[in-house]
């Protein structure tokens, strides 16, 4: 019965693992922020995340520049490093 409860908590886990990659601010426009990621980073046009903690969606992806509109984006300047995570999304129930 341990061993249950323990694989149902650890693919629990595995499942609401979220994306976090850091990358540096390019420009910054009309509450967007554009920030060239890694090329690791894999996030698609609508995907929900957080720029810095605060809530965003993506706007535009080209290559390893991702367009960010975020609340907290007219804060950022060009230069400044940033955390990015992808929002987790509840599914089912």
């Amino acid at each position: 019965m341990k061993k249950i409860i323990i694989m149902l908590a650890l693919s629990l886990f595995a499942a609401t693992a979220v994306f976090a990659a850091e990358g540096k601010v390019v420009s910054v426009a009309d509450g967007h922020a554009t920030v060239e990621m890694g090329s690791d980073a894999k996030l698609k046009k609508g995907a929900a995340v957080k720029l810095n903690g605060k809530a965003g969606k993506v706007t535009a992806v080209e290559g390893t520049k991702v367009t960010i509109k975020a609340g907290n984006a007219a804060d950022l300047k060009a230069g400044d490093e940033v955390k990015v995570d992808k929002a987790a999304t509840m599914q089912g129930c």
